[in-house]
């Protein structure tokens, strides 16, 4: 039966593709992850046309050690469309004692509702899905002319209503991207993403342009289209951000933080030339140091996983690393337990709960 909610039924729960839940069910959570997504959208030519024959090529032991450095340029990598697959992915989370996970795929991105309910029903894990758009390239055609308000109907449908007739809701806005510099739609999506938040109560996440003065010119926006700071989510921290000033004024604008591509170990970043990708160890030592300064409460953490080669079945790591990998050299690097428990449990526990 398609159910639509009101705000009210909504605030103090958390909503996942089977429906409004406790926000004590969640248990562990990864926050920002897509167990289903098209992502050809990045895709790029090999760098060497001597190499071009590999762009077509399925992924395969013998070039996927190519593909774990030029991963935008391949475009079978770029595709996660096997829903069992996807299933078998999840239950090794789920094994390693994960509850809850934050698919922020959204529209333009192959974003499958039912797909998603399916897996939720047969893994066990509650799966938040995502609203609202992402970058211009993927914007559809209706973004030119629709104003700000409209499209902030569309995202708020999803969350209240459900997806297309679906039945199957929304929990999150987000991920919203952003390029730097940001379009002028880019800035309409943000800017419906606000507004879709004060008429739903729904937590908002943002994908923000790959420069470190990117986050806080957005969070800027968005205090004055009148959004709330403490109900967002900036992503892709740890590729963004490398001044510690710039980050200690993103973590006062009371924002949640996401370092969300633990296991992406490889230092070259192809998506730009001016940003590199900080290992793991390192996402360990700048959180260690945001958790020194105050911020235990503002940090999240996730894999991102968008293509084929971080998946087990692939030769990757899969969405157990954080649990089975991470936070042991967590605990090893001196981060107290009831540190962990804020960024696993209670720290999503709070940014999921509508307002």
């Amino acid at each position: 039966m398609i159910k639509s909610y009101k705000k009210e039924e909504l605030t103090g729960k958390t909503l996942t593709v089977l429906g409004p839940k406790n926000i004590n069910e969640l248990g562990k959570v990864i926050c920002h992850e897509h167990l289903l997504i098209d992502f050809n959208v990045v895709f790029q030519n090999p760098p060497n046309p001597k190499e071009l024959h590999l762009k077509d090529e399925k992924i395969n032991l013998s070039n996927l050690g190519w593909i774990k450095k030029f991963w935008v340029s391949n475009k079978d990598n770029l595709l996660i469309d096997d829903i069992e697959i996807s299933i078998n992915e999840v239950n090794y989370f789920h094994k390693a004692q994960g509850n809850t996970v934050v698919d922020v795929t959204s529209i333009g991105l192959s974003r499958n509702p039912s797909a998603l309910k399916i897996i939720s029903q047969r893994t066990g894990v509650n799966v938040i899905m995502g609203s609202g758009h992402y970058i211009e390239k993927t914007h559809p055609d209706y973004f030119k002319t629709d104003s700000v308000h409209k499209i902030a109907e569309k995202i708020t449908k999803d969350i209240l209503d459900g997806v297309d007739g679906t039945g199957i809701h929304s929990g999150i806005i987000g991920e919203i991207g952003c390029d730097f510099p940001w379009s002028s739609d880019e800035r309409k999506s943000v800017h419906a993403g606000v507004l879709a938040q004060k008429e739903t109560g729904a937590p908002l996440l943002i994908h923000p342009g790959r420069d470190e003065n990117a986050p806080i010119e957005i969070v800027d926006s968005i205090i004055r289209w009148g959004g709330n700071t403490s109900r967002t989510i900036m992503g892709h921290i740890e590729r963004t951000i490398y001044s510690k000033s710039k980050l200690l004024d993103l973590a006062n604008s009371g924002i949640y933080m996401n370092f969300d591509l633990f296991g992406h170990e490889s230092s070259y970043y192809p998506l730009a030339d001016s940003t590199y990708m900080p290992s793991d160890h390192q996402r360990i030592e700048i959180i260690s140091d945001l958790i020194d300064l105050g911020f235990s409460n503002k940090i999240l953490i996730g894999h991102d996983i968008c293509s084929k080669h971080r998946l087990k079945k692939f030769g990757g790591h899969g969405w157990d690393h954080i649990l089975k990998r991470i936070i042991p050299k967590m605990k090893k690097f001196g981060i107290k337990k009831r540190d962990i428990e804020n960024i696993l449990i209670n720290n999503p526990r709070e940014i999921l709960r509508f307002a």
